[in-house]
């Protein structure tokens, strides 16, 4: 009886050590296909450095321009995001999240007004150093439009404070 028992046990271990590493297997599985888009937002006669490490003293090895759609791998390391697939001399690298949105701008060449209750910030990048301070109804020129932020004649502003002139 005492061996049936322990038989039994042992059969139970194993079946749970299996499946652990099952689980194991398709959860870094999942995660090595696992990849989102993520889309540069820069000027328009500018580029964005790809690095081969996540630092700004990195070895550069390629650029993309404004509106140029990426691959990441979730990756994030201080102010850099890991991209994959790229297209360049290297399959991987780093790229400043100052330049970085997740939704695909769109370019424009449009005036919007400031619709924020105080002072607004336009950025040197995203979410970066403050380069000027807007007022409400202060008037800009967007050059690119994405959801979550615009590059305008002042710099980067969050889109959620602007109105584009003439749309409703």
């Amino acid at each position: 009886m005492k061996r049936k028992i322990v038989v039994v046990c042992i059969e139970l271990i194993l079946i749970l050590v299996i499946m652990i590493c099952a689980l194991i297997f398709l959860h870094d599985a999942g995660l090595a296909e696992s990849t989102d888009s993520v889309w540069v937002l820069c000027t328009s006669d500018s580029y964005v450095n790809i690095r081969e490490h996540p630092r700004k003293t990195s070895f550069a090895f390629g650029g993309v321009t404004c509106g140029t759609q990426l691959q990441t791998d979730g990756k994030i390391d201080g102010n850099y995001i890991h991209v994959v697939n790229v297209p360049a001399e290297e399959n991987d690298g780093w790229i400043s999240s100052q330049y970085i949105v997740y939704y695909e701008p769109v370019r424009i060449d449009q005036q919007a007004t400031v619709v924020s209750n105080g002072r607004l910030a336009a950025r040197k990048g995203i979410e970066g150093k403050v380069q000027y301070w807007l007022n409400p109804m202060n008037t800009l020129t967007v050059f690119w439009w994405s959801p979550e932020w615009c590059l305008t004649n002042k710099g980067y502003v969050a889109t959620e404070f602007l109105e584009l002139d003439g749309v409703d």
